[in-house]
């Protein structure tokens, strides 16, 4: 999930308590009315990630209002998911790369390099080696 922001300067330090409180509020609001988990959006992670990822344009799933949630290439979701490297992504990965043509290691690295960057790959190096080592190990 992607925000973009109308206002300029929304992430400087004046403002981001203040923006924080108003996301998860508006998360929350959204998760009440629409009967969702309360963490249906995982919108912290990104934030961390946001300049060592490429992100790709989205397609419009819903609108609600002036809000509109887009969905993410499930490409781009797989290479999240090799990069964060936790338990619940690995057995997700094994899901996903089965309905892929990404049969070897080589692969995962292209689709990594595809929407990594560099400095994300060099970040979570030991993560993605441990993923990749997990999911194309000799059987």
């Amino acid at each position: 999930m992607d925000f973009f922001w109308l206002e300029e300067g929304v992430f400087q330090d004046t403002y981001s308590q203040e923006t924080f409180i108003a996301l998860n509020d508006s998360l929350q609001s959204i998760a009440e009315r629409r009967t969702l988990d309360p963490g249906w959006c995982n919108y912290f992670a990104q934030m961390l990630m946001f300049d060592e990822v490429r992100v790709p344009k989205g397609r419009l799933w819903k609108r609600f209002g002036p809000l509109h949630i887009y969905i993410s290439k499930a490409e781009y979701i797989r290479a999240l998911k090799i990069t964060a490297g936790r338990r619940k992504d690995l057995d997700d990965c094994a899901i996903l790369l089965a309905q892929t043509k990404i049969r070897t290691r080589q692969q995962a690295q292209k689709l990594l390099d595809r929407y990594i960057l560099p400095g994300g790959q060099a970040k979570n190096a030991e993560q993605i080696a441990k993923a990749l080592d997990e999911l194309f190990r000799e059987k």
